[in-house]
């Protein structure tokens, strides 16, 4: 056997201690790759394509419902005082009427939320060597 520098005797590559620290990289590289490989699978099965068949129908059948509902209601009473109604709120809007209350309940509305982040804002404990901020 070789002897190194220090007259000690080397120990062969083949019997050399296998480096027993986990290799965190591969770990992530392995698991990615089975997660990629089950992705797959899973698109690629029978179940996956079934069940997007069942939803197409389904979506398919949904449309075609509320597209005869509404061809329905078009011609209704109810669909006459709608739109009866959707005109008058449209000439309130345009009269500068709803605009008015529309802002002030904004206004109401963005302070309270202002408040809302404030008060959640002071909730956190800052981390340690942070300052709060004004």
């Amino acid at each position: 056997m070789a002897k190194d520098d220090n007259g000690h005797q080397e120990i062969p590559d083949n019997e050399q201690p296998a480096d027993t620290s986990p290799d965190l990289a591969a770990e992530f590289a392995a698991l990615g790759k089975k997660f990629s490989e089950a992705m797959k699978m899973a698109w690629n099965s029978e179940e996956r394509v079934a069940l997007q068949s069942d939803i197409k129908d389904g979506l398919d059948r949904f449309t075609a419902e509320v597209n005869d509902t509404v061809k329905s209601l078009r011609t209704s009473d109810v669909a006459k005082k709608v739109e009866t109604g959707v005109q008058q709120a449209a000439e309130d809007v345009k009269s500068g009427k709803v605009s008015g209350e529309v802002r002030k309940g904004m206004v109401t509305a963005l302070k309270g939320l202002s408040d809302a982040l404030d008060r959640m804002a002071t909730s956190f404990t800052p981390a340690e060597g942070d300052e709060p901020k004004e």
